[in-house]
Parts: structure tokens; sequence; C-alpha cells
């Protein structure tokens, strides 16, 4: 068994293209034997967002703070906080924060990675 806190897990910035504003801490992961699934707790900054994407896991998002706006192939959808949102295997994806305050939201994500292999060696300066 692996336990850990918010406050332990550092937290790094997205540095990718299409990304702007946001911040992960990646809770759980293959580095400390979680072999199949990611649990990451994202912050995305007013005005920010994450690139539209897709691939082949699914995701599972619950909004804990904040008011997001997701895009996909369907019309946009505004949720806040206490919200779920299933994005399933190659379905397009963004995340978009439009309201004035952070968001902060919790991703699982199927994967053996460990994430080092795709963090800046910055931490997320906010």
């Amino acid at each position: 068994m692996y336990v850990t806190t918010v406050d332990q897990a550092r937290e790094y910035e997205v540095r990718r293209r299409g990304v702007k504003g946001v911040c992960v801490r990646y809770l759980l992961h293959a580095g400390v034997g979680a072999k199949r699934i990611q649990l990451r707790l994202f912050a995305i900054a007013p005005g920010g967002h994450t690139d539209m994407e897709r691939h082949v896991h699914e995701h599972e998002v619950f909004v804990s703070k904040g008011k997001a706006v997701f895009k996909g192939e369907g019309s946009p959808m505004e949720v806040g906080s206490g919200y779920a949102v299933f994005i399933g295997s190659n379905e397009p994806h963004q995340i978009i924060n439009e309201g004035s305050e952070p968001l902060q939201f919790l991703c699982t994500k199927e994967t053996a990675e460990v994430p080092s292999e795709i963090l800046s060696k910055k931490r997320c300066s906010r």
C-alpha cells in the first residue's frame, strides 16, 4: 500500500504545444506501484486550457474547484465543482478554464508510464 497527500506531490507545469496555464501533480503512478492507472490532480489558471487531443486511453475527470468548459466533437459542455466527466477512448477533448477562478480536477489515465517523461524540469509558478 502507498499513501500520499496532495502537498507531498510536487506540482509541475505542463509544457506542451497547445497548452496554457496548466499544472499537474501526479498522485499515484507506476513509480509508486500503480502499474495500470495514474491519478493526477490538475490546476488550470483562468484563461488557461489543455490542448485538443485524442488517444486510446479513457479519462475519468472529477471537478473539485472552479468551472470548466469541455470541448469535443459535440457542443461544448460547461461543468463546475462536483461534476464527473467520462471521456471515452479516441474521443477528442479539450478542457478550458473560462472562469475567473482557478480550475482544479482529478483525472485518471490508464498507463504504466512513469510521469517524469512528460514533465518539464521546472515547477509550476503561480
